[in-house]
């Protein structure tokens, strides 16, 4: 891998699509492992047993883990513009 910039290329990250996917898929995640650890599951009306909040849990570690994988490709492979595209 290359990671040397030449004269006319500038690496572009700020507003990369896949920071973006990554922060949101972290907020998520985030939420539903506390949703996870702080909230009430709930009984189910219908047959009155206890829900099982782990679908949260697993959910959430699986976004965490998305999210970290979005963050590495775009750190490690960033957008390069050359100054003829400009």
């Amino acid at each position: 891998m290359n990671t040397q910039q030449s004269a006319g290329t500038k690496k572009v990250s700020a507003f990369d699509l896949r920071n973006v996917i990554s922060a949101l898929l972290g907020i998520y995640g985030i939420v539903l492992i506390g949703c996870y650890f702080f909230l009430d599951p709930g009984i189910n009306p219908d047959t009155g047993i206890v829900k099982d909040p782990i679908d949260n849990l697993w959910a959430g570690a699986a976004m965490l883990v998305v999210a970290i994988i979005f963050a590495l490709w775009a750190k490690l492979r960033p957008v390069v513009i050359t100054e003829e595209e400009k």
